[in-house]
């Protein structure tokens, strides 16, 4: 086997986490031809195959999912080592290495980091978007100092927890639909409604989920979306109802889709979190600076564009 490129493990990655040769090209600022190349070729030289192709991107197989994580510690090694240049240079030079689903990330933890390298320009910010299984995989695993999520931590991690700010979730519908002059819905009333819904391991996906358990509720079909975007979309353009984060519905176009309050309501801290054994001082740094914004207004999250 000829050795592995650098940049090849790089782009087998990104296919990984974004399930896509396109995605994956955007990622890295390359062509779709030329990832697809490459994989290609990288598989033949393994012996076998990484991904599983379908009509819904790519997936990876048992034996790339057992490379991922190998992949994954060798960047976490590289990780350790750019950081400990970055403080051997002593004061505030380095970087500051972050993750976080993208609706946190073009959101509050967006905002603090654009505020944190403002007043400290010596310090590189460096921010990654990944799936919510990932986020955790990655602080673990010491790729990044920290990263956000939605929710508590689980049970058990070694990880310390900073409450950053909260999100609301909402029921939406287009204008025409018969709840859109609605001000409050009940949960239970949403029998046989057509549901738009997020993936299984999104954190909106699994407070429906429960609430159909709790209060018996049977859609009369469920579409799944894989990201709040596409489920407004998709509502905005069909007779069902979604569920979707409050501050996505803020940020869309007046008029596209209407919002309508829940109950019960469904709201979640957002944390950000960090290995307790593993504190670099840039983010022992971020930390002092993020327990000073506390006493200080709270600025406008900036929102993605619609």
């Amino acid at each position: 086997m000829t050795p592995v490129d650098p940049r090849t493990l790089e782009i087998f990655r990104a296919i990984a986490e974004t399930g896509s040769a396109t995605r994956a090209a955007n990622r890295l600022n390359t062509t779709q031809p030329s990832v697809t190349r490459t994989i290609g070729a990288f598989e033949k030289s393994c012996g076998f195959r990484l991904f599983d192709r379908g009509r819904n991107g790519m997936t990876l197989t048992p034996e790339g999912e057992v490379l991922l994580a190998s992949v994954e510690r060798s960047f976490a090694g590289l990780r350790a080592v750019q950081r400990t240049i970055g403080e051997i240079r002593g004061g505030l030079h380095g970087t500051l290495w972050a993750t976080a689903i993208p609706v946190v990330a073009e959101g509050v933890l967006g905002a603090l980091l654009g505020r944190f390298a403002r007043e400290n320009p010596q310090v590189s910010v460096n921010q990654h978007v990944a799936p919510p299984e990932l986020v955790l995989n990655r602080i673990l695993a010491g790729e990044v100092d920290m990263g956000a999520i939605i929710g508590p931590v689980p049970i058990g991690m070694k990880l310390a927890a900073v409450p950053i700010g909260e999100r609301t979730m909402t029921l939406v519908v287009a204008p025409h639909h018969r709840l859109a002059d609605r001000d409050l819905v009940r949960f239970s009333e949403l029998d046989g409604e057509i549901f738009v819904m997020m993936p299984r391991a999104h954190n909106i996906r699994s407070t429906v989920d429960a609430m159909l358990e709790e209060f018996g509720v049977r859609p009369g079909m469920i579409h799944e979306m894989g990201s709040q975007r596409s489920v407004a979309e998709v509502v905005r353009n069909c007779d069902g109802i979604g569920f979707i984060d409050t501050e996505i519905v803020d940020s869309m176009r007046p008029g596209s889709l209407v919002a309508v309050r829940l109950d019960p309501p469904a709201s979640w801290t957002i944390n950000l979190i960090h290995r307790r054994d593993d504190t670099s001082k840039v983010l022992a740094a971020f930390l002092d600076w993020l327990a000073g914004q506390a006493d200080q207004p709270a600025a406008n999250p900036v929102s993605a564009g619609p």
